[in-house]
């Protein structure tokens, strides 16, 4: 790298990540204004002065950490490093901007009101009727990202969204053109697909019928848990996550209002029912595991957990950000959602999560098979 520090963003280290379109390097930065990582994986020479092939990629922890289908981001961000890979030279930057930018918990909100519509809303409409605007995303740290990386030839943005080609040359980044970057539609992703296309993504309508919510799906006030006032449910609404055929979870987001944390828990079936012990897993967000990884890896684990809750019939899940241990208030949370007070582990659980649910009256039963 040209230098360590550029405005705000700081060069962490590089590493190589083997994906099954190649093998990228990896470039850690940190935004020092914003606490945030940001991430650009290079593929062959990417200085020079011929146009790089590139894409700006905003985080989708749903679709990249969860295995949501409801959304074309995740397949974006693979097709993206296989269009690379093919080039033989390019890079893709990893921006944490969830939400478009307004976060996590206003992705969730905005979700929870397009479902309590019966998808009458689109998600624009939606962030509109909850005061958060279109979009919050900014694109500073590619400019810096990039004059860390040695790169001064121009983008070939692999996108469909023109307006992010506006906001990115307003930004200072150059722009030698722009490559269309289409994922098929589902009757999972059709309403979100449509949307995008009205807002102005070039996108082919989106045809397929979609699905059906299995429940009704209602937009409520933040409320306290049960033995533990102090953190706050913030919304609840269904995700079909990828399997051998979709399935349906219900994602709950959690806010500890001492700690700031957000923490997530998926839960599936018939997990209320006290005659029905749920599979419990416990899984870790590693920013570098969102990606498409040639072998293991934590989105493997994942997969084969929810598989296996999907036979089961009924499981909870508890998703951890990077740098969350894991303290009393996150195995209160698992434990509001086994009323039987029993569950399955899927692996072995770390000691502060064992002890935590033992204290909260959880039985943990033989691991699944």
């Amino acid at each position: 790298m040209s230098s360590r520090l550029d405005g705000t963003l700081l060069a962490v280290d590089a590493r190589p990540l083997s994906t099954p379109h190649g093998r990228f390097r990896a470039h850690r930065f940190h935004d020092l204004a914003t606490e945030r990582p940001v991430l650009a994986l290079a593929y062959g020479t990417i200085t020079g002065r011929e146009p790089v092939l590139a894409r700006v990629h905003s985080s989708c922890v749903t679709s990249e950490v969860y295995g949501a289908c409801d959304c074309d981001c995740a397949e974006q961000l693979d097709a993206a490093l296989a269009a690379i890979a093919r080039e033989g030279r390019g890079v893709l930057f990893y921006l944490v901007q969830e939400g478009r930018g307004a976060g996590f918990a206003a992705k969730a909100l905005d979700r929870m009101l397009v479902q309590a519509s019966g998808n009458r809303l689109t998600t624009f409409e939606a962030f509109e009727r909850l005061g958060l605007g279109h979009d919050h995303r900014h694109y500073d740290q590619v400019t810096a990202a990039s004059r860390l990386l040695g790169m001064t030839a121009p983008l070939r943005l692999l996108s469909n969204n023109p307006d992010k080609l506006a906001q990115l040359r307003a930004a200072g980044v150059r722009i030698a053109g722009r490559r269309a970057l289409e994922v098929d539609a589902s009757p999972f992703s059709a309403h979100y697909l449509t949307a995008k296309s009205l807002s102005g993504h070039l996108l082919a309508a989106a045809e397929p019928t979609m699905a059906a919510l299995p429940e009704v799906v209602t937009f409520r006030q933040p409320r306290p848990v049960r033995d533990a006032p102090h953190v706050l449910e913030l919304a609840s609404y269904l995700l079909p996550l990828r399997a051998s055929a979709p399935a349906w979870f219900r994602l709950h987001l959690y806010l500890d209002t001492e700690t700031h944390r957000e923490r997530v828990v998926l839960t599936h079936g018939a997990g209320r029912r006290r005659a029905f012990v749920p599979v419990l897993h416990v899984q870790r967000d590693l920013l570098l595991e969102r990606f498409p990884l040639r072998r293991g890896g934590l989105a493997r684990e994942w997969a084969r957990v929810r598989a296996i809750m999907v036979r089961h019939g009924a499981g909870c899940a508890l998703f951890l950000p990077e740098g969350d241990a894991g303290d009393g208030s996150a195995a209160t949370l698992l434990a509001n959602h086994l009323r039987g007070g029993r569950a399955i582990a899927t692996g072995a659980l770390e000691a502060p999560m064992r002890i935590g649910l033992t204290r909260a009256g959880v039985r943990l039963e033989r691991a699944a098979a």
